[in-house]
């Protein structure tokens, strides 16, 4: 056993050598992902910094195809926040046009092996995040803690005591108390969530090696340390639609179905898990979110070419003095409508238009169809579960999101890297 150990890290210190500096940066920016949110984003833009004052990386950045798209955004962001006065939107409109240079630095450095060696890196991790979860919904429950106080304060607490309180005897246990884990709330978790059970099944189909269906279930069941609802839907309506249009196979289905009657079931009769299903937490979350889309349609209609900013929903909220404020629109299109209006939208849609149109070239199809198959499902769960929430609005699950977008420029990548091989073999001889 010793020496297996030392075999694999030894592999692992091989392959770091082998890395470019890029990758090396990206390696660590994967790392830090699944830091405490607060640190996720210094790596990330140190390492946009670098890229844009780096003149062999700008150039290798602007020969992508959709250097120009993006780096012309940046009034698409500002611009509302400056009309409006929200500093806060124009800071966060800021960071938002950097992670998308991020994503366009990735997009030049991609290529298949190293892909694969980042979402190996990221399963890897997720299972510490798992343990954090535990320890966040057990051990720190125990002691009458959560991670909602270290994160929100007095607000936290508040909302811990929402779905507290069960009267079981097991006392501390069936405490309904959501686990986020190192990320910034439940909801933002059981969205990684779901990107880490597509992940493990991606790479299960490649090498099926029974660790990632130890990795893909254990991140299956962690969804109910966070007991986000919403992760359910959209994780289950993604491996549907993975086995059904992917597959092709009866067999995805009904193991599909059947671990979805499972946890069904495992939600419905342990009263730890079922403690948000209580029909007046149902109904008040359903008000909830009707009163919230509504508000932000109705402030949608004063602006709807440019919006109000980033962060426009919580702006409006303390200058209307709403009695409660609330920091999005509980759905991805209003709330890209509230802040950029109708030309962030458009913006956004021809932004995904590219990444399909590039997914459905032939030669990716043929050469990269699971990579393919991996973003297209991914992205489904990321808009079905923008319907309730707005999931990639944090950090560490924009940057999640983002690192598996990006292997739609791996088809390019490596055509570029065999032509320049063709060039050294001929220019040698």
């Amino acid at each position: 056993m010793t020496a297996k150990i030392k075999y694999k890290f030894s592999r692992a210190l091989q392959r770091w050598s082998d890395f470019s500096t890029d990758e090396r940066i990206i390696t660590v920016c994967v790392i830090a992902l699944f830091l405490p949110y607060f640190l996720v984003a210094v790596p990330a833009l140190l390492a946009v910094f670098r890229a844009l004052l780096h003149p062999a990386v700008r150039r290798r950045m602007t020969e992508v195809s959709s250097s120009g798209f993006i780096y012309a955004a940046l009034p698409i962001f500002v611009f509302p926040a400056v009309v409006f006065r929200n500093w806060f939107g124009l800071f966060g409109g800021i960071v938002l046009w950097l992670m998308l240079v991020f994503m366009l630095f990735l997009f030049s450095v991609m290529r298949r092996r190293f892909y694969n060696n980042i979402i190996d890196l990221m399963l890897i991790l997720s299972l510490t995040s798992v343990m954090v979860a535990i320890v966040s919904k057990f051990v720190f429950n125990y002691f009458g803690i959560s991670m909602y106080h270290f994160v929100f304060g007095a607000h936290g607490a508040m909302l811990n005591s929402t779905y507290q309180g069960s009267g079981h005897f097991f006392g501390f246990l069936f405490d309904t108390v959501r686990s986020a884990s190192v990320f910034w709330n439940p909801n933002y978790y059981g969205y990684l969530l779901e990107l880490f059970v597509i992940l493990a099944l991606y790479r299960f189909e490649k090498r099926h090696s029974p660790w990632y269906l130890v990795i893909l279930f254990v991140n299956i069941g962690s969804i109910l340390l966070c007991d986000c609802r919403t992760a359910w839907a959209a994780l289950g309506a993604a491996l549907l639609f993975y086995a059904v249009h992917y597959k092709h196979n009866v067999k995805w289905v009904v193991v599909t179905m059947l671990i979805t009657v499972c946890v069904v079931i495992i939600i419905l009769l342990v009263p730890m898990f079922s403690g948000r299903l209580a029909s007046n937490i149902i109904n008040y979350d359903v008000d909830k979110r009707s009163k919230i889309w509504s508000d932000a349609i109705h402030w949608i209609r004063h602006r709807p070419v440019f919006g109000y900013g980033m962060d426009s929903y919580r702006k409006i909220c303390i200058d209307t003095g709403a009695p409660r404020v609330r920091w999005h629109s509980h759905n991805i299109i209003l709330n890209i409508l509230l802040d950029f209006g109708a030309v962030g939208l458009a913006y956004f849609s021809a932004m995904i238009g590219r990444i399909v149109k590039v997914l459905n070239k032939p030669q990716f199809c043929v050469a990269f169809s699971q990579i393919r198959s991996l973003i297209m499902v991914a992205g489904l769960a990321t808009l079905i579960h923008g319907v309730t929430d707005v999931p990639i609005l944090g950090v560490q699950s924009a940057l999640g999101l983002i690192f598996v977008i990006s292997g739609c420029s791996v088809e390019r990548n490596e055509r570029v890297c065999k032509q320049l091989s063709n060039f050294c073999e001929i220019y040698e001889k």
